[in-house]
């Protein structure tokens, strides 16, 4: 993703451990983390049918590639390209879907760390996030007439995402474009169609794996991050939907080389979408994001605008 920001590191506050939490590990904010919100996630599609995505971001705010670090005393604006895969597939008859993201990066970070000014650019890959979804109640696997004229009432699905930490990252570095870690996230949801509207829920967890890596030659671990998301989603004529969201995430306190820190998270987040099909094959979305409150965590507001291309499905 092409980024670019500014982070501010101070001697107060959080201290030193503070800013190498804050930059402990970076990936693509649209790929869809705990803040992301993320409304149509369980829509299907019919088998078969492949989309191409691409997606620009624009954050400003307290605001890393990772935001599962709580992050203080810092201001930052952050620039994205996101490049995206997904595929609809039957699952044992049930309605499925694989996707890929891959951030291509360019950071440019400016700061001090104990007086030392720690201003830095990267530029490269950052860490790809694989997807794996089913709708296991209301949304048998279709294509074609038969998937355009299922009449659907409640759908309920479940997700694992994976994070794998194979960007750029050299522990030499206070700033990478790598996480250093895995990250595991299984999420359950349910949607109801009621007409035009569409009310959808959803629980996830975030579960990270330890940098012993981390920078200077530490060990950074932290605990696991729960999350919810609500949408109310309705449905225009000729394709169109605007959806409103509310999103929480707490959890995920911290600790380097086994001292625990007391930084526990509790993020509230508002957001609004509008999508708006272009042709029978393309399609862009505008997403815009906003923390209403937020203990220890990333503050920050988000612009997204991204472009899909579907084929296949018939």
């Amino acid at each position: 993703m092409g980024t670019w920001r500014h982070i501010t590191c101070k001697r107060t506050g959080p201290g030193f451990w503070g800013c190498l939490l804050l930059v402990a590990a970076l990936l693509v904010p649209s790929a869809g983390r705990a803040w992301d919100l993320e409304p149509r996630f369980l829509s299907p599609a019919p088998v078969g049918m492949n989309f191409a995505i691409v997606a620009y971001s624009y954050s400003t705010g307290n605001v890393l590639l990772d935001k599962t670090l709580p992050i203080e005393g810092t201001e930052a604006r952050l620039n994205a390209i996101s490049l995206g895969y997904a595929r609809s597939i039957d699952v044992f008859g049930l309605a499925g879907r694989i996707s890929a993201a891959v951030p291509i990066a360019r950071a440019t970070w400016t700061g001090e760390v104990e007086g030392t000014d720690s201003s830095t650019t990267r530029r490269g890959f950052g860490d790809p996030m694989l997807i794996f979804a089913v709708d296991f109640v209301g949304a048998p696997a279709l294509k074609g007439a038969a998937f355009a004229g299922y009449h659907r009432k409640t759908i309920a699905g479940a997700s694992l995402r994976v994070v794998i930490p194979v960007g750029q990252y050299d522990s030499s570095k206070l700033f990478n474009l790598s996480t250093g870690r895995w990250i595991f996230s299984p999420r359950l949801g349910i949607v109801r169609y009621a007409g035009s509207f569409v009310l959808e829920a959803y629980v996830s967890g975030w579960f990270f794996t330890t940098n012993e890596n981390f920078y200077g030659g530490n060990t950074l671990a932290q605990q696991p991050m729960m999350a919810f998301q609500v949408h109310a989603t309705y449905r225009f004529p000729r394709g169109w939907w605007a959806a409103v969201s509310f999103g929480q995430s707490f959890g995920g306190k911290t600790e380097v080389n086994g001292v625990e820190k007391d930084n526990s998270q509790t993020n509230n987040r508002l957001g609004a979408t509008l999508a708006a099909p272009i042709t029978a094959a393309h399609s862009l979305k505008l997403l815009y994001s906003s923390g209403v409150s937020t203990r220890a965590g990333a503050d920050f507001d988000t612009v997204v605008l991204a472009w899909q291309y579907r084929w296949g499905g018939r």
